[in-house]
């Protein structure tokens, strides 16, 4: 595989399953469930999901070949995805403008890739990132 500096963006909430800070998708998710949230902010919101449910896959719908791991397993975008990267980006502003904690993260190390397409990896965490998840969560959790 290529050595990329892989993407991830994160909330200041900790996943249950995964036990690392939740990504931009659950925030969104999370936020589009909020009653203050404008009409015209849920419907961007819906369109950019909208949108990465034709182009991009669920790498959880697949069959793993270890599934112990796929409870911690999280996605990570690749830097070529830039037109995901750029919606990912107006994903985390309407976020932001919201007062939704949204951080992001790179590494070279995501850990352990269970899955692989053009625009993302699907990885169980490494001791390595998962020191690296430890630090972004100790330093950027909203309170």
């Amino acid at each position: 595989m290529v050595q990329f500096m892989f993407i991830r963006f994160v909330s200041g909430v900790i996943d249950e399953d995964s036990h690392v800070s939740a990504g931009l998708f659950t925030a969104a998710f999370d936020l589009m469930n909020e009653p203050a949230l404008t009409d015209e902010d849920y419907y961007a919101l819906r369109g950019l999901i909208d949108w990465f449910n034709v182009h991009l896959k669920g790498p959880v719908r697949y069959r793993l070949k270890a599934p112990w791991r796929k409870p911690r397993a999280i996605c990570w975008f690749k830097p070529p995805a830039h037109e995901h990267l750029s919606r990912a980006w107006a994903m985390a502003a309407i976020l932001e403008w919201n007062d939704v904690f949204v951080r992001t993260i790179k590494t070279q190390r995501p850990g352990y890739v269970l899955y692989e397409d053009d625009a993302q990896i699907f990885a169980h965490p490494s001791p390595i990132s998962d020191r690296l998840f430890r630090e972004v969560t100790n330093n950027g959790r909203q309170k």
